[in-house]
């Protein structure tokens, strides 16, 4: 009975705990990126244990809603949502057009357009976000790109770290989006131009800046993983338009038309 009290003490001091972090985010009394009260003043205030009150902040956490660091504490997640709803609004299309296909018929120069507009910001995003598994899936696609043997294979897991990011946003609406935007990868068209545009000396600087953009995500540095992955993008338009040019001045069987 001592055993099953002590249970019952601890899931509800648990509960409560979720609750009053989960009420002070929702009514607006922390902001992104408000700083939660210490763990010794949540196991004061609810009577719970160390491992209890770690349990529910590990539960917020998976959920998107804190950010956790060690040595500094824990933080209310977000702060980027309405920039990045807006981006995601201007993928809508305006005449009632079905998304997926207009996607699918976008040209190069528009398909970079909308990424530059949207994973940086996503990045940041997923700073904040980032559960220990997408942390993990982001160093394994690194570890793949690193060991990929041809230009196909690195073009495979360079979207997969993209996908990656973009999934340890937590939102569901952009994960959609970029599922469609990705599909273009597997087109044939998309691959000669790849193919074209990927050089061994600039596999090795996207793979760099692949390197720096996951050490910001893994040090939870939001802005810099920003930053990092607007000067990859940058450079990757750069190169992909430069191809598909040379491309189009070759004749009409080489070029892109996506």
């Amino acid at each position: 009975m001592d055993t099953l009290n002590l249970r019952d003490r601890a899931a509800n001091g648990a509960n409560a705990v979720v609750q009053f972090i989960e009420r002070n985010i929702a009514d607006g009394s922390w902001g992104p990126g408000t700083k939660l009260p210490t763990e010794r003043d949540l196991e004061k205030r609810f009577g719970v244990s160390r491992n209890t009150l770690r349990k529910s902040l590990r539960q917020l956490e998976d959920q998107g809603k804190i950010v956790r660091h060690v040595g500094r504490g824990s933080f209310v997640a977000g702060g980027l949502e309405p920039a990045l709803g807006a981006a995601i609004r201007l993928l809508a299309p305006q005449d009632g057009e079905n998304l997926v296909r207009r996607i699918h018929g976008a040209s190069p120069t528009e398909v970079m357009e909308v990424r530059l507009m949207v994973e940086p910001l996503a990045a940041e995003l997923a700073a904040s976000r980032a559960n220990a598994a997408d942390l993990q899936r982001l160093e394994e696609c690194l570890l793949r790109a690193d060991q990929a043997r041809d230009v196909p294979d690195f073009e495979h897991w360079d979207g997969m770290l993209h996908v990656a990011i973009i999934a340890a946003t937590k939102n569901g609406l952009l994960m959609d989006i970029y599922d469609a935007i990705n599909d273009i990868r597997n087109q044939p068209e998309w691959g000669r131009l790849k193919a074209r545009s990927v050089t061994p000396q600039r596999r090795a600087i996207y793979q760099e800046q692949h390197r720096r953009i996951v050490s910001a995500l893994l040090d939870r540095d939001g802005a810099k993983a920003r930053a990092e992955l607007l000067q990859h993008l940058t450079l990757v338009r750069a190169n992909l338009l430069a191809a598909s040019s040379q491309g189009a001045a070759a004749g009409p069987d080489t070029t892109m038309d996506l």
